[in-house]
C-alpha cells in the first residue's frame, strides 16, 4: 500500500508542476507554487524530484522508453527510408500525445534535456548507421551529425507547431519535410 500512495503523490506533484509550467512558463513556476498547488510540503517535492528540470525529465524518460520498447522493434526488416518515416511519424505522435501546452513547456532555454543524447536519438542513429552500411544513405556525413540535423528539423517543426497554437497537422508537416530532404540524403 505505501508504494501506491507514494506513486500517487508523485503523480500529483508531477501534474501540478506541469499545470503551473503551462500556465506561468517554466521559469515562473516555482517549487513553492508547485507544492502549494499539489497541497504537499516542499520536502515531499524533493522526495520525488531534485529540481524542476527533473519533472521535465519524466516526459523524456517516457518517450525514450516508448522508442526503445515499441518503435525500435517495429523498424526491423524495413528499408532505411521506411524506418525514417516510421521514426518521424512516432516522433510527431508522441509530441501530439504529450499535448501542445506541455510541448510548449519543453521548448524553453533552460531545458537541459534538449542537449543530451538519449535513447530516442540512439534509435535514429541506428537507422542512419544501417542506412549507410546498406548504401541507402550517403556516407560523407557522420551518423551523429545526421542525427543532430534530423532533430534540428523535427524540433523546429515542433517549435512552429507551438508558435502557431497547433493549427497544423504535426505528423503531416514532419512527413512532408522528411520527403523534401530525402533527395539530399540519397546516394
Amino acid at each position: 500500500m505505501p508504494y501506491k500512495k507514494s506513486e500517487l503523490t508523485k503523480e500529483l506533484v508531477y501534474k501540478a508542476a506541469l499545470e503551473l509550467m503551462e500556465e506561468k512558463g517554466y521559469r515562473e513556476a516555482t517549487i513553492r507554487d508547485i507544492c502549494k498547488r499539489a497541497n504537499v510540503s516542499i520536502g515531499t517535492f524533493y522526495c520525488y524530484f531534485n529540481t524542476k528540470s527533473d519533472v521535465i525529465r519524466e516526459i523524456y524518460l517516457s518517450g525514450d522508453k516508448f522508442f526503445l520498447e515499441s518503435v525500435a522493434p517495429e523498424l526491423e526488416g524495413k528499408s532505411c527510408y521506411d524506418q525514417l518515416r516510421l521514426f518521424v511519424r512516432y516522433y510527431a505522435q508522441i509530441n501530439m500525445e504529450t499535448g501542445l501546452d506541455t510541448v510548449k513547456v519543453l521548448f524553453n532555454a533552460d531545458n537541459e534535456w534538449f542537449c543530451q543524447t538519449r535513447p530516442m536519438q540512439n534509435v535514429l542513429e541506428g537507422i542512419i548507421r544501417r542506412g549507410q552500411a546498406s548504401g541507402e544513405l550517403r556516407t560523407d556525413w557522420e551518423p551523429g551529425q545526421l542525427v543532430d540535423y534530423f532533430f534540428d528539423l523535427l524540433r523546429g517543426i515542433c517549435y512552429n507547431w507551438c508558435v502557431y497554437g497547433g493549427r497544423f497537422d504535426l505528423e503531416a508537416r514532419m512527413a512532408g519535410s522528411l520527403n523534401l530532404i530525402f533527395d539530399g540524403l540519397g546516394v
